[in-house]
């Protein structure tokens, strides 16, 4: 063959020639490969919509009961992953006038909410969310005075 690519042909083995990998080791060589194509999907796909969820978050005054209105909320959750550290995600938002507000498309597992507002204490606890539309009511309590 001449031209520019001339001496770029392909070098393969000849038709008798023995493959590097033994003849019994492709079947677990291919399931291997499927499962890391799988696995990498998942990861690229993130949480499937069936992994996910909505999250509603009730904020009220511990010693009155009244809504609490601009409480500023984080809802941390953290992807476990088996060879690299977690990776995590938070989301923010603030509570409307009857102290609610509705996190959407939150993925299931343990996530960490903090609730923080003026004259009150700051809240921060894990919660396991397993269920859809699952329910957080945080009571704030007073500042603690200052000694």
């Amino acid at each position: 063959m001449t031209g520019p690519y001339s001496g770029c042909e392909p070098k393969l083995p000849p038709p008798n020639a023995e493959s590097r990998i033994p003849a019994k080791w492709l079947p677990a060589c291919l399931a291997c490969a499927v499962g890391l194509a799988l696995v990498a999907l998942r990861t690229i796909a993130g949480a499937t919509p069936a992994e996910r969820t909505s999250v509603n978050v009730l904020v009220k005054d511990a010693e009155t009961d009244q809504p609490i209105y601009q409480a500023r909320l984080t809802l941390r959750f953290q992807e476990p992953r088996r060879f690299k550290r977690s990776k995590s995600f938070s989301f923010s938002a603030k509570t409307n006038a009857q102290g609610r507000y509705r996190f959407t498309l939150i993925p299931k597992g343990t996530v960490r909410l903090t609730v923080t507002a003026e004259h009150h204490q700051t809240f921060s606890k894990e919660f396991e969310i397993d269920q859809d539309n699952a329910v957080l009511e945080v009571k704030l309590k007073p500042p603690q005075p200052l000694l």
